[in-house]
């Protein structure tokens, strides 16, 4: 099978559908009160995790705190809730130590607000955000520097009376009100219940901008729409009417939603800092085009956290170039996760090697795509990565030492593919065939009759049909029941029969064989008187 077929069989339409397995994060505020140089951010609930990687890594991965930084970077988490609509962590977070407590900043919104005009804190550094500047902000003068790119739907409970595809214009009209339930737009029946983010949400500034720009006009929600903290699957994933606007990413990280197809929209996300800490050297060294969240060691934090890590500046991207307005969607090109491959064989068989690629790159998330081998520099076969493992048996090879190489493809924007170094494998030639035995043919010297209760002795001979004798051990038997027993020595052995009955005994001699020479048998009567 080609590898364009076996990649057909495995293929994502998104990265994001890859995070489908990737456990959702724990929540995550810093384990230690930060100190006056530390570097605090607070805001977007979209961009939480990946900040909480990026500060302290994730699977294996170092973060940038890993390097003893003095200034550590530290996130606040967003408000973040049970099934039950409870609020999970604190209402108030000390944001630096011997500051006084502050309510929770909640959204991008909650968090930009502290960096400018009579909201200014100066304990925040910096603020998540999932939006671009809106006009206040950016007369402000706040830089956002834009690390990596997400996609935005509409999501739906994964048992849901919806359709599994709307339209741009749908979408519009179920949150406008025109349309109230599923069956006007070819789902089941059931009253549609609309839920948009909490109005600090940049998620929810970003999905209302959006509907303006499908309408060609401002869109006014409907009556019917409720207000919800953002990316909170509670009050979506048991209703079978529920819709709201959410991160593919983020709903990738849950797991219990359904993403409608018809509509989706790539989205930056930003670091917001005043325009007075663009050009420090924490601001820089953090978010800057050079910087931790825009460099390799990043990528695959930023994956794990549901998200594409965007191009650097030097590779013709966007990442960590700071500005005033929203990234626009072209410039959203993203980086990939490098992969490593290595390949080992063994051979267990005759003109056979079974072949080994371990690909290896990211945290959590691992590389998927297919593996092709070759051996001694032509195509032999290939296999589908699982696991980080791919495997596959290669026959018809001649014996001795063969060149192995395996090359892997990946599937999804994700990853870069790799090929491995050429190792040598050893492959077994067939065992020799075993030389044929040696025909024998049995005789015996008994006396045709005996008396009763007479001794009954006689010899077995072992006639060969090639030079040596005959080594091993004969058996006679009457039916089932074995009457007498030897031992061969140089072609003859001498046996004693018992237990015979009055009459003729059918009996057979079995001789057993031995390495040398094949087994068989003689039929012989003797009468009893």
């Amino acid at each position: 099978m080609s590898v364009r077929r076996l990649l057909a069989g495995v293929a994502t339409t998104s990265v994001l559908a890859t995070a489908l397995a990737v456990a959702a994060p724990a929540q995550a505020d810093p384990t230690v009160v930060p100190d006056a140089d530390d570097i605090v951010g607070v805001g977007s609930d979209t961009t939480m995790h990946a900040l909480t990687y990026l500060a302290d890594g994730h699977a294996g991965v170092p973060g940038y705190n890993a390097g003893g930084a003095a200034q550590r970077l530290v996130s606040f988490d967003a408000r973040t809730f049970d099934a039950s609509g409870a609020q999970t962590n604190s209402a108030n977070v000390t944001l630096r130590a011997g500051s006084a407590p502050i309510v929770r900043p909640n959204g991008s919104g909650g968090g930009k607000a502290l960096l400018y005009g009579a909201g200014n804190n100066t304990d925040v550094s910096f603020a998540r955000s999932s939006s671009g500047n809106n006009a206040n902000e950016t007369a402000a003068g706040l830089q956002a520097f834009p690390f990596a790119k997400d996609t935005l739907a509409v999501a739906t409970a994964q048992t849901s009376n919806a359709p599994a595809s709307l339209t741009p214009e749908q979408i519009v009209a179920i949150f406008e009100g025109s349309v109230t339930n599923w069956s006007q737009v070819g789902g089941s029946n059931g009253a549609i219940k609309p839920l948009a983010p909490q109005t600090s949400s940049g998620t929810g500034d970003f999905f209302k901008k959006e509907l303006d720009k499908i309408k060609g006009s401002p869109v006014t929600y409907g009556p019917s729409v409720t207000f919800v903290q953002e990316h909170d699957d509670a009050p979506i994933k048991s209703d079978p009417n529920a819709i709201a606007p959410f991160s593919v990413g983020r709903a990738g990280l849950l797991g219990t939603l359904r993403i409608e197809q018809g509509w989706q929209v790539g989205r930056a996300l930003y670091n917001v800092v005043r325009q007075a800490d663009a050009a420090s050297p924490w601001a820089q060294g953090l978010f800057g085009p050079n910087g931790f969240a825009c460099s390799p060691a990043a990528t695959s934090l930023i994956l794990d956290a549901g998200f594409e890590q965007l191009l650097s500046a030097s590779q013709g991207g966007k990442c960590g170039v700071a500005t005033t307005t929203a990234t626009a969607a072209s410039d959203l090109l993203t980086a990939k996760v490098n992969t490593t491959t290595s390949v080992s064989g063994v051979s267990n068989a005759a003109g056979a090697a079974t072949l080994t690629a371990t690909v290896g790159g990211g945290g959590t998330l691992k590389p998927q795509g297919v593996v092709s081998f070759s051996v001694d520099g032509a195509a032999k076969g290939n296999a589908v990565v699982t696991g980080g493992r791919a495997t596959y048996t290669a026959t018809g090879l001649t014996p001795g030492v063969h060149k192995v190489k395996a090359t892997f493809t990946p599937t999804g924007a994700a990853f870069n593919g790799s090929t491995s170094t050429e190792v040598d494998v050893t492959v077994r030639a067939a065992a020799p065939a075993p030389a044929a035995k040696a025909k024998t043919k049995l005789s015996e010297t008994f006396k045709k009759s005996y008396a009763k209760g007479a001794a009954i002795k006689g010899k077995i001979k072992v006639k060969e049909s090639a030079a040596g004798k005959a080594t091993g051990k004969v058996v006679v038997k009457l039916g089932k029941k074995t009457v007498g027993k030897g031992t061969v020595k140089n072609g003859v052995a001498s046996v004693k029969l018992t237990k015979l009955k009055k009459g003729k005994n059918k009996l057979v001699a079995q001789y057993a064989g031995s390495s040398a020479f094949a087994a068989s048998k003689l039929a012989f009567v003797i009468t009893v008187k």
